[in-house]
């Protein structure tokens, strides 16, 4: 997932360059395999008593591009966000050559400042909420040093974006001390803390980071469950055409026992990155990544809304940061940030 260099004779220098280009491949490669499709039978996604106000988003890699979007474009709803390995705004400029430098914070593009300045005509036209509300936000941004897919300058952009938007310093809290490759990182992770691997967990001893993005969110939480509760799937086809969403026909869903009976609760949306669906990976994201042991004790419901290679645009099942799916890809009329946000609001009962 790296920009492609001029290759010196040096095999070290070589196997980096290979490594690198298979990470960019991985966010925006069109080259992949298509895994199965979800379950079709999957019941529908049920309205609880949600406190809109008060939902929040993080994704990894693609889907942090895509949960900065996702807040941007719908921030009077949301209380924050976390960002692992997630770079800013518009970052790509509707082109898909400019990801890998994107990703990798190349010095001539893309920059935090510009790029909120750049939101400001589509805040004004009413396709994003509006940017001043940005700067009540909690943000958690997260670079590995052994990450090989974004590098830690693409993060430091996002950090630019959010002081851009007046985010005070002390509601911004970056992490960039772990030997961490690409991926949530959470206790009992199926890699390595250094991994830059499938399915994109990764174990660093004790940190976990879906504590830490929540707590920072949310401020001081009830410790999490003993046990790793499952998220449930739901039926996604009632939130668009698959075929411009690129939705798998089932989504999941984690809703903790008070929630269930009526429980005034918020809702944490996590975006999984590429070739990290259900489909790919099982249940190592939406159990194993930690958030619902969190949100068990802490009236939070957590949705994981899931891409399909066979129906995306991108057959590894990237979210789409870079406008594949229209020139409106970043806004509330994106295709995919509006079926997420119907999702959010079905749960809060009001479709």
């Amino acid at each position: 997932m790296d920009g492609v260099q001029q290759v010196a004779e040096n095999r070290p220098l070589r196997c980096f360059l290979v490594v690198f280009f298979m990470a960019v491949l991985a966010l925006v490669s069109p080259f992949g395999a298509a895994p199965a499709r979800a379950d079709a039978t999957a019941p529908p996604l049920a309205p609880h008593n949600v406190v809109l106000a008060k939902s929040s988003v993080s994704g990894l890699a693609a889907g942090a591009f895509m949960a900065l979007q996702f807040h941007v474009a719908h921030s009077g709803e949301m209380a924050g966000v976390g960002l692992v390995a997630g770079g800013p705004y518009l970052c790509a400029a509707e082109n898909p050559l400019l990801a890998a430098a994107c990703m990798q914070g190349n010095p001539l593009w893309p920059r935090g400042q510009p790029l909120y300045e750049a939101a400001q005509p589509l805040a004004a036209a009413g396709a994003i909420d509006p940017l001043d509300r940005l700067a009540q936000a909690q943000v958690y941004l997260f670079s590995g040093r052994a990450d090989m897919v974004v590098n830690r300058k693409a993060v430091d952009e996002a950090e630019a974006f959010y002081r851009a938007a007046h985010v005070p310093a002390n509601q911004i809290r970056v992490e960039t001390g772990l030997d961490a490759g690409n991926g949530f990182i959470a206790p009992g992770g199926a890699n390595d803390c250094n991994a830059n691997r499938s399915p994109y967990v990764n174990a660093c001893g004790d940190y976990d980071q879906a504590g830490r993005i929540l707590s920072h969110i949310y401020g001081g939480l009830n410790p999490p469950a003993p046990d790793m509760p499952a998220a449930i799937p739901f039926d996604q086809t009632p939130f668009g055409d698959p075929d411009r969403t690129g939705l798998a026909s089932a989504g999941y869903v984690y809703v903790p026992p008070a929630c269930g009976r009526g429980a005034a609760c918020a809702v944490h949306i996590v975006f999984h990155g590429c070739r990290q669906s259900v489909a790919e990976v099982g249940d190592a994201v939406t159990t194993g990544a930690g958030f619902n042991r969190w949100a068990a004790n802490n009236n939070l419901i957590v949705l994981y809304p899931q891409l399909s290679p066979r129906n995306s645009a991108d057959p590894i099942a990237c979210w789409d940061w870079v406008g594949r799916t229209g020139t409106e890809f970043a806004t509330k009329g994106g295709a995919q940030i509006a079926a997420v946000h119907a999702m959010l609001t079905t749960l809060a009962g009001q479709r």
